[in-house]
């Protein structure tokens, strides 16, 4: 049977990750209903998990088996992907320390 390469993995996780970031701006924005974030953004995440899994297969199986653990971690703590998460995390933190300073000006 014949696996993914690890370049293929990542670009699908890339792909993913973009398309997560995407959808989150996209239903903040009112393009469509909240209530359908969760489940789509559940869904995608565990596409994620299913993406790491063939990297198990390949050369590179410790860099792989710690994104899967990472990928489970942020998918029962934060769902989302550690990609995304790297989008997520600084934007929240900016807009929190904006709120915060806000009533100064």
């Amino acid at each position: 049977m014949r696996y993914p390469t690890s370049r293929a993995l990542i670009a699908t996780i890339i792909l993913l990750s973009l398309l997560l970031i995407v959808l989150m701006e996209a239903a903040g924005l009112g393009a469509f209903s909240p209530l359908w974030i969760r489940p789509i953004v559940r869904v995608m995440c565990a596409a994620n998990l299913l993406v790491a899994l063939p990297g198990l297969m390949t050369a590179k199986q410790a860099a792989w088996l710690n994104y899967l653990l990472l990928s489970i971690t942020t998918y029962v703590v934060a769902s989302t992907t550690p990609i995304a998460a790297l989008w997520v995390i600084p934007r929240t933190a900016f807009l929190t320390v904006r709120h915060a300073f806000s009533s100064l000006w």
